[in-house]
């Protein structure tokens, strides 16, 4: 290019005016490349400018890339920091320490759940489209189901010891409350019937009286005391239990190293868990006195201020029927620790005679049947306990069916109902052999 073309002036609407010149050696200045001015014609002022989109592409990329980074160690570190987050809104909850095998119950989530809940924790992150960060802990936290192979033998892992709830470990006197039976008590203390006839002497099944104290044993059993010097050997045998169960059972402490040749002193207590004993309960005998035969006998029936003492017995037609109407509920049943059957109804249901017969019992009984009647029909007896009114009067007569009182909730009762019994002479008989309730 000759000097007189790099004088001339550029022509401003010439494009090409403007286009970088070929490379020329001798215009490259010693440290580096030349940089044209930057350009002034209009239309390469709305040109993208090379620069400008390489920085601001970088700097998106960069962002990108940081944000990334940030997601990636928040993701990281959120397990091992799930404690301090707030408890999820799903029905489970995860613990806070595990150990490597084992598998939380529903009760122990539910216990954690509610000591975290408490504690001030810092807001979880969350991002648009997250899986929510409980429900992936809890498919984690199912345990896999792998079967072993067809043949092997293995054993299961079990992580958790289930313990039985410590009962009780002492001997205790309950006191008799109102409203107690046998059966009731023996519920209650979850023990047998039996457990507290054997460890009770002079006790009547049938007669419980309030204020009266009972010996409870802490398990099934018996409660020995030793009368003169025995082995334990001989106890064991006699309630039909292995020695070593005496020996072993934390109830018999100073007994810890004895050995079933142990001679034991007069005076010792024993406590022989699930012993079994040959003692029968005892029913309270009200005293029933039979006098003559036939036509000519009298009869009377003792317990408390109702006796009517000797009265005619005048028999009965043997045909018995149910002393209420038919709006009753079997509630407790004849055994060998009830001498009769209860039935509830509400207070003021009219009770009936069960067969024709004489009224020997009349009124208020000591032994806990509270308001008694009783008949006399021939070779047995009906006794109609617990009402509250007695409406008739020592030695009538009765016809079956003639109302003879109310249901009621004294003596001895926890709450309306009729005791209703049959006794061949001084034995109670199952009422539900002679009628159909």
């Amino acid at each position: 290019m000759s000097e007189n073309d790099k004088s001339a002036p550029l022509d401003p609407n010439d494009p090409l005016a403007f286009e970088e010149p070929l490379f020329d050696p001798d215009d490259t200045p010693p440290r580096g490349v030349r940089v044209p001015p930057p350009p002034t014609h209009p239309s390469l002022l709305r040109r993208p400018q090379p620069e400008r989109v390489n920085k601001h592409l970088s700097a998106l990329i960069l962002g990108l890339a940081l944000l990334i980074t940030l997601l990636a160690a928040v993701l990281y570190f959120l397990p091992s920091q799930s404690a301090s987050l707030p408890t999820p809104t799903r029905q489970s909850a995860l613990p806070t320490v595990l150990p490597p095998t084992a598998v939380p119950t529903q009760s122990s989530l539910t216990d954690i759940s509610a000591t975290t809940a408490s504690e001030p924790t810092a807001q979880p992150i969350r991002y648009e489209g997250e899986v929510p960060i409980d429900l992936v802990a809890e498919l984690l936290m199912q345990p896999p189901q792998v079967l072993p192979p067809q043949g092997a033998l293995y054993r299961a892992q079990n992580p958790f010891t289930v313990a039985p709830a410590r009962g009780r470990s002492q001997i205790i006197q309950y006191r008799i409350q109102p409203g107690d039976t046998l059966e009731k008590i023996a519920a209650r203390f979850g023990i047998s019937q039996d457990t507290i006839i054997w460890n009770n002497d002079g006790i009547y099944v049938n007669r419980l009286l309030p204020g009266d104290t009972l010996t409870i044993l802490p398990e099934d059993g018996i409660l020995h005391r030793t009368r003169q010097e025995e082995t334990i050997q001989s106890i064991a045998d006699k309630y039909k239990v292995s020695p070593f169960s005496i020996v072993d059972s934390e109830f018999n402490p100073l007994l810890r190293n004895a050995s079933p040749n142990t001679l034991l002193p007069p005076g010792i207590t024993v406590m022989v868990v699930g012993g079994v004993s040959d003692k029968k309960p005892v029913y309270w005998n009200p005293g029933i006195t039979i006098q003559g035969g036939g036509r000519n006998s009298t009869v009377s029936f003792g317990g408390g201020p109702g006796s009517c003492g000797a009265q005619p017995n005048t028999g009965g037609t043997g045909a018995l029927v149910v002393p209420l109407p038919p709006i009753y509920t079997v509630m407790r049943g004849f055994s060998p620790y009830h001498t009769g059957i209860d039935l509830a109804a509400p207070i003021g249901t009219t009770v009936f005679a069960a067969d024709g017969g004489t009224v020997i019992f009349a009124g208020w009984s000591n032994w806990g049947y509270g308001n008694t009647v009783v008949l006399a029909h021939g070779n047995l007896l009906t006794l109609y306990g617990h009402m509250s009114r007695v409406s008739v009067s020592c030695g009538q007569v009765v016809s079956r069916g003639t109302p003879i009182g109310a249901v009621g909730s004294t003596g001895n009762s926890s709450g309306p109902h009729l005791h209703f019994e049959i006794r061949v002479g001084e034995v109670p008989q199952n009422p539900e052999s002679y009628l159909g309730f």
